[in-house]
């Protein structure tokens, strides 16, 4: 007899259990920059007790997690793509009227539902591959790295610019201009007269052999 109750708690315990969501892999439909909303759809079937499964369903109007801080005056984004991967967590509470602006009680007395899901972007099964030293922000084929030694990188495949730890700044590039809100020239070629009274002009930069 008391076997069968503990079997039947269980039973109760496992069905309540398996309608609460709490996080899952997920990945990008559709995203709304403009609106920060995105369509989604988690990653992983539910296993029905009957060893069958339930495809996971399209999640709307899905609210996206970017840092913003500072009242608003710092945040950072970045382009999401369908196919991209996500965290997906599901909230204790109907976030409808949040979402709106409204921090009253929920007037739904959902709880871990599909639908009050939000979206934190990079989860993939294959990963990000990581500098094991070094913070790199990348973007296609530009970045800025700040390295453990305290340089500052920043390159795009075709030119770079790097500060060394003593302040040191070394360009490379195709070319260099500098451009004031008077004046633009290229330094390559750039001359100037040796003194005011003499407008004899100096040859340009030196060239490497």
């Amino acid at each position: 007899m008391i076997n069968e109750i503990v079997e039947a708690l269980q039973l109760l315990l496992e069905s309540s259990l398996s309608d609460i969501n709490t996080a899952a892999p997920g990945t990008i439909i559709s995203y709304d920059a403009a609106r920060n909303r995105a369509i989604v759809r988690p990653s992983l079937p539910k296993a029905l007790s009957n060893d069958d499964k339930l495809d996971p369903p399209q999640i709307v109007e899905v609210p996206v997690v970017w840092p913003a801080i500072g009242g608003g005056k710092a945040s950072f984004t970045m382009p999401l793509q369908p196919g991209d991967g996500v965290m997906l967590s599901f909230q204790q509470r109907s976030l409808e009227g949040w979402l709106d602006g409204n921090m009253q009680k929920p007037d739904d007395p959902r709880q871990f539902d599909l639908s009050d899901c939000v979206a934190h972007p990079g989860l993939s099964h294959n990963g990000t591959v990581a500098h094991p030293t070094n913070i790199v922000l990348k973007f296609d084929q530009s970045s800025i790295t700040l390295t453990n030694d305290n340089q500052i990188i920043l390159g795009n495949g075709k030119g770079s610019i790097t500060i060394d730890a003593s302040g040191n700044i070394t360009l490379q590039g195709q070319s260099v201009k500098v451009s004031t809100p008077a004046h633009s020239f290229p330094i390559e070629t750039h001359v100037h007269s040796n003194t005011r009274s003499d407008p004899v002009q100096t040859s340009g930069p030196p060239q490497d052999a």
